[in-house]
């Protein structure tokens, strides 16, 4: 009889556990639509709703924050008085149809050091794969930065960042090379210009 009720509680706390969980899941996502709805509403107070990176301000670029291994897609938002790195952070996710949530790292333009700029073309293999040899033809314009910050520069999310490296497009990388040259006062350290 004792084995009975032992494996009855055991069944019973397995099920209600697995049964948590359930409710759990469905409550995030319940939260996630009444939030996104009605950000105002008391349940939402502490809140904070994940954002895909195409929700997000700012150009595509591809970033690397100094102590990462990898290069993450992210987007640059240039503001007066500072950086704004999104990039993706975590797994897929189901209410964001598949798409990651995004951190938010911001770098004040008083902090900037120095940096430097390149521009370079790439040959885009997409097109060679699609159009042959012509696909050689058109190749990617790509502006690079390199900032180096002041030391010991932490972020909220404890992310320490003493260099970030971001690729854009060229024609937004002049833009924000001249940008950062008038808002810091610093000039670009010319690397390269592959014209």
């Amino acid at each position: 009889m004792k084995i009975y009720h032992l494996a009855f509680s055991i069944l019973f706390s397995t099920h209600f556990a697995l049964l948590t969980k359930i409710v759990k899941a469905e409550d995030g996502n319940e939260l996630f639509n009444l939030c996104s709805r009605f950000p105002h509403n008391s349940k939402c107070e502490d809140y904070e709703a994940p954002i895909p990176l195409k929700n997000r301000l700012g150009d595509k670029a591809k970033c690397l924050i100094s102590g990462q291994e990898e290069v993450e897609d992210c987007r640059i938002n240039l503001t007066e008085e500072s950086i704004t790195l999104y990039l993706e952070t975590g797994v897929d996710l189901n209410i964001l149809d598949g798409e990651k949530d995004t951190k938010e790292i911001e770098v004040p333009l008083t902090d900037i050091q120095s940096f430097t700029y390149s521009e370079r073309k790439k040959i885009d293999t997409g097109m060679v794969i699609a159009f042959g040899v012509y696909g050689l033809l058109s190749k990617k314009k790509t502006a690079t930065f390199n900032l180096r910050l002041k030391p010991s520069q932490e972020t909220e999310e404890n992310i320490l960042t003493e260099k970030v490296t971001f690729v854009t497009k060229r024609d937004i990388g002049r833009d924000m090379r001249q940008f950062l040259e008038e808002k810091t006062n610093l000039n670009a350290e010319i690397l390269d210009l592959d014209l």
